[in-house]
């Protein structure tokens, strides 16, 4: 995903929840098809818990993957939030 933070509007065509064990631990991931290309990619993965958030709520899949599962493109960009904490996160924004 790293291609794509706060540089670009992409169109996500296709997304699905893939859960991978890491050690002990299992940690849930999206794997993100886009109708464009960059550097010769067009899929891409993450477990960044704000973007996981915006199609999966434990396990279950969003209004926004169904949409996505439907046919609809969601157009979106990358951005970094900063929190009270003074933490940053990265999330998704409509476009």
């Amino acid at each position: 995903m790293s291609k794509l933070d706060d540089k670009v509007v992409f169109t996500i065509v296709k997304v699905e929840n893939v859960d991978r064990k890491v050690g002990k631990e299992t940690i849930t991931e999206v794997n993100i098809e886009t109708e464009e290309e960059f550097d010769g990619v067009k899929k891409f993965y993450t477990s960044r818990k704000m973007i996981v958030a915006k199609f999966y709520d434990n396990g279950k899949p969003t209004q926004n993957t169904l949409d996505i599962q439907r046919g609809k493109k969601y157009r979106v960009k990358i951005i970094t939030q900063k929190f009270g904490n003074g933490k940053e996160d990265y999330d998704i924004v409509k476009s």
